[in-house]
């Protein structure tokens, strides 16, 4: 009975040896990494919430897209009010950020970025239609400009205003709308826009602005921000991100959500 059962152990270890050899590594049988996604839920076409009350938008399908190509990983997504994206980070209940993030010195020191961008975000000057007094940085000295606040251009207006005498009074706001209307209205004489968002505010609320073609305000790109341990799982989400841009993806889901390639301008 003793030899028996040698025999027995013997015979299921070879067979389960053989079959986890065989057994595909990273698939089916490797646990996936839950990954919270935190995404902003008021900045229509990029990071919003749709009509059946789930995360929306260009950013939240780039995820998905980079999702599909983790099997690692599981990304589960939560919509939040853009102030309180970064918090959660740094409370740990988020690892990934979301909406449309610029870097900065000051983010850098307390975030990771991808090191792979997923959308142009370069901006320019932005004035009432017929305007041409104002075409540089140094040209909003002694005016009002309509920025949105915690914003990448409201932090370089911010430092401006420490680095020289003459200050640029700041406009904090909540969305480009209100840009638009602070323009038209005389209540600001300038905003910072991507191209994109001056061309989709502009024709949808009736064409009254103008933007400086000829120079940017900041040169940049969206990326998206991690917790600072989290160098693992940038590493991954950049590969994605690279296959992404190689095979068309980006290009197609910019079409898709925003009506054109803004992936580069």
């Amino acid at each position: 009975m003793k030899n028996l059962k040698k025999t027995l152990y013997a015979g299921l270890f070879t067979l389960l040896t053989g079959f986890f050899a065989f057994a595909p590594t990273g698939g089916a049988f490797a646990a996936e990494r839950g990954i919270a996604v935190g995404i902003g839920n008021a900045f229509e076409p990029y990071a919003y919430i749709d009509a059946n009350n789930q995360p929306a938008g260009y950013d939240v399908a780039v995820l998905k897209a980079v999702d599909e190509r983790l099997p690692q990983y599981k990304f589960v997504f939560e919509s939040l009010e853009f102030r309180n994206l970064l918090l959660d980070v740094d409370a740990g209940k988020l690892d990934v950020a979301s909406q449309q993030f610029e870097s900065n010195p000051e983010r850098e020191a307390k975030y990771l970025f991808t090191t792979e961008g997923f959308a142009n975000y370069d901006k320019r000057i932005v004035v009432k239609k017929g305007r041409t007094d104002i075409r540089t940085i140094d040209d909003l000295a002694g005016k009002k400009v309509s920025v949105g606040g915690g914003s990448n251009s409201a932090a370089i207006l911010e430092k401006y205003n420490a680095e020289h005498g003459k200050k640029i009074e700041i406009v904090y706001r909540a969305s480009s709308q209100v840009d638009y209307d602070n323009l038209v209205n005389d209540r600001a004489d300038a905003a910072i826009m991507t191209l994109r968002v001056f061309n989709r505010t502009n024709e949808a609320l009736g064409g009254g602005l103008d933007i400086v073609r000829d120079g940017l305000f900041s040169q940049s790109e969206a990326y998206f921000i991690l917790a600072k341990k989290e160098t693992r799982l940038r590493d991954d989400i950049d590969a994605a991100l690279r296959e992404l841009k190689k095979d068309g993806t980006l290009t197609r889901l910019s079409l898709e959500y925003t009506g054109g390639d803004y992936t580069a301008e």
